[in-house]
Order: C-alpha cells, then structure tokens, then sequence
C-alpha cells in the first residue's frame, strides 16, 4: 500500500483516539453534575460512568487493532493468521460495547424513573446496530480467511 494513504488514515484515527481519551475524561465530570441537578438520580452516577468509559475502551482497544491491521497492510502481511486475531478483537470489542448498551438501556426502562418513552427507540438500536457491526465483522472474518487460503494456495504455486 501507498504510505501517503496509509498516513492519512491515521490522522483520523489519532484523532479519535485522543477524543476518546477526552471523553473518558469528561464523562464523569458531567455525569456527577447531571447527578447534583437531578438528585433523583445521582445514585446512577457511578455506575452508568463505569459503563460509559468502558463503552469507549471498547472502541479505543477497536480503534487500535484497526491501527494494527493498517500497519499490516502496509508490511503486506495482512494475509496471515495473524490478522484474524485482530479482527477477533474488533468484534469482541463490539459485542461487549452491544451488551454495555443494552444492559443500561434495559436498567433505565425497567429500575430508573422517567427512563421510559424513546428509550425502547435508543434499546431498539442499539440490539439492531450492535449486532448488524458484529455480523458484518464475522463476515469480513471469514472473507479474510478465504483471501488467506487463497493467497497461501498462490504461493505454493508460485
């Protein structure tokens, strides 16, 4: 792969990473205040911040394992096995930031008050686009797989 697109790639994956450092860092900040204006709910607090940073840890730890799999390609190594696990980790990642997110829409419609309405809407899609990226992360799985069959099967013709 050219460099020129790889190190634009990065940019915005640095970018990413360092606003979900800010995020984590800001979360609980504005959550406790949220907490001290609504102190009906200021016992969610704690834990919807604990659920929250790990929610972006999840897609930080996604975020460098697409870095890892850029730097691959670029060695032209993505067609190994090694690769795979990157790509395990992308939708473990995934799948623990879908339960993170049902787990809490599920707690707010049944234990908070006043967590009813639109949160079936925000349940809905969270169950809907979790795991739409998850099945869409098995299938690039088993794509990469065939192309590393594939080209492991070129190699020992040539």
């Amino acid at each position: 792969m050219n460099t020129l697109p790889s190190r634009l790639l990065r940019v915005p994956l640095v970018v990413l990473l360092l606003g979900t450092v800010l995020a984590q860092v800001l979360l609980p900040v504005f959550a406790s205040e949220e907490g001290r204006i609504f102190p009906e709910v200021a016992y969610l607090v704690v834990p919807y911040s604990v659920a929250g940073i790990l929610f972006i840890g999840c897609g930080q730890v996604a975020l460098l394992a697409v870095w890892r799999l850029l730097s691959m390609v670029n060695g032209g190594v993505i067609f190994t096995r090694r690769a795979l696990h990157w790509v395990d980790v992308i939708t473990a990642c995934a799948a623990v930031a879908t339960v993170l997110s049902i787990g809490v829409s599920i707690h707010m419609l049944g234990f908070v008050p006043g967590g009813g309405g639109p949160m079936i809407y925000y349940l809905g899609a969270c169950v809907a686009g979790g795991l739409a990226f998850v099945l869409l992360m098995v299938v690039m799985r088993g794509l990469l797989e065939s192309a590393i069959a594939d080209h492991t099967e070129l190699d020992e013709v040539i």
